[in-house]
């Protein structure tokens, strides 16, 4: 395998993986209306064994922009707003709502 067939192997990894993160941070626009209001055993599974640990990647992750950010929120008095954004909805959506709820 030549030093080309590498990089075309690579990126295309990267690109899978940008999609599946562009995916889960737009998984509202993929919620089904679902006529009731239980959750399916699928629903649960996807939920705990995909949507979670990928939350939990999301909070470390926007917690890291939150600290990066402080600099230019701090001036402008947004530190409530950036933290409400980037620490805060992120960790309710991993870690508060029931199980299977997108």
């Amino acid at each position: 395998m030549d030093s080309k067939e590498r990089e075309e192997i690579v990126m295309a990894k990267v690109f899978i993986v940008c999609l599946l993160i562009g995916l889960f941070f737009n998984v509202s626009a993929f919620a089904a209306d679902s006529s009731s209001n239980d959750p399916s055993v699928t629903d649960i599974l996807g939920d705990v064994l995909c949507i979670r640990p990928l939350g939990f990647v999301r909070v470390v992750i926007e917690a890291v922009a939150f600290g990066v950010s402080l600099p230019v929120t701090a001036p402008l008095k947004k530190v409530d707003e950036a933290r409400e954004f980037l620490i805060q909805d992120p960790y309710a959506f991993t870690f508060e709502r029931p199980l299977g709820q997108m």
